[in-house]
């Protein structure tokens, strides 16, 4: 073999090995375990929706096959009021070639006048939204901080997923708005389904004594809600470039 031989078969023996380095360290790049600073991101948008005011819940699944089998842990979620995306976070063991999720859940605001609901004040009271039971009223306090004034706070359990946005209490000819910054306020969800609320009214229009014969007459209304869309569409990213994803149910997908 002389030397021009050899020269050439170096130089083969060269370019192979920088071609499986090249290859190596390319695969492990994208196979790796993620550190523990890094998060695979879901970006999702919501362009049907573009005139609408929503309120996507915290939670979407993904997973790695498309039954759903292997998801990835969610850790956290987040909006951004100026682009109109939300973002869910994950953790991942290793980068994996696609991920598969389900379009998630999103409140929609509704202006409800064409709905909107007259329930008496009283314990037991169901409200209706489209001919079926909304909520039930399951209590009603009536707490005197001097005289002539009255805080009327009313707790609801509801029975779909439909949150009040605008709500009064008419006494009479008086009609009382909510007062929002109440400190017994309180919005109940659990896994994103609306549970039950609280709500709080002044009646300051100089009552001597006990007022709780006006508020048995009164009527609980309900105007502007948030109702719940199941499998919105949306459009969605990922900030790994190399992992396409996949909306189940659906012909979007990431490019």
């Amino acid at each position: 073999m002389n030397k021009a031989e050899k020269s050439q078969i170096i130089v083969l023996i060269a370019c192979f090995a920088c071609v499986f380095l090249s290859a190596a360290l390319i695969w492990n790049y994208y196979k790796k375990p993620a550190d523990e600073n890094e998060a695979l991101i879901v970006t999702i948008k919501y362009p049907e929706y573009e005139n609408a005011v929503i309120t996507p819940v915290s939670t979407m699944e993904c997973a790695i096959d498309n039954e759903f089998l292997h998801e990835l842990q969610q850790i956290s979620s987040s909006s951004d009021g100026n682009t109109d995306e939300h973002s869910y976070i994950y953790q991942y063991d290793t980068v994996p070639d696609r991920i598969y999720i389900k379009a998630p859940d999103i409140y929609v605001f509704e202006q409800g006048n064409s709905k909107s609901s007259m329930t008496p004040c009283s314990v037991g009271s169901i409200a209706y939204y489209d001919d079926a039971p909304w909520f039930s009223i399951t209590a009603v306090t009536i707490d005197k901080l001097y005289t002539g004034v009255f805080d009327i706070t009313i707790s609801i359990k509801a029975f779909k997923d439909i949150v009040p946005v605008m709500t009064t209490l008419k006494i009479g000819d008086v009609v009382l708005d909510e007062v929002r910054s109440a400190p017994e306020k309180e919005t109940v969800f659990e896994n994103d389904s609306y549970i039950s609320e609280t709500f709080q009214f002044r009646y300051n229009r100089g009552a001597l004594s006990d007022i709780s014969d006006l508020v048995n007459e009164a009527t609980f209304c309900t105007e502007d809600v948030f109702h719940r869309i199941s499998g919105a569409q949306i459009t969605a990213e990922c900030n790994i470039p190399s992992v396409k994803v996949i909306i189940e149910d659906s012909e979007l997908s990431s490019k």
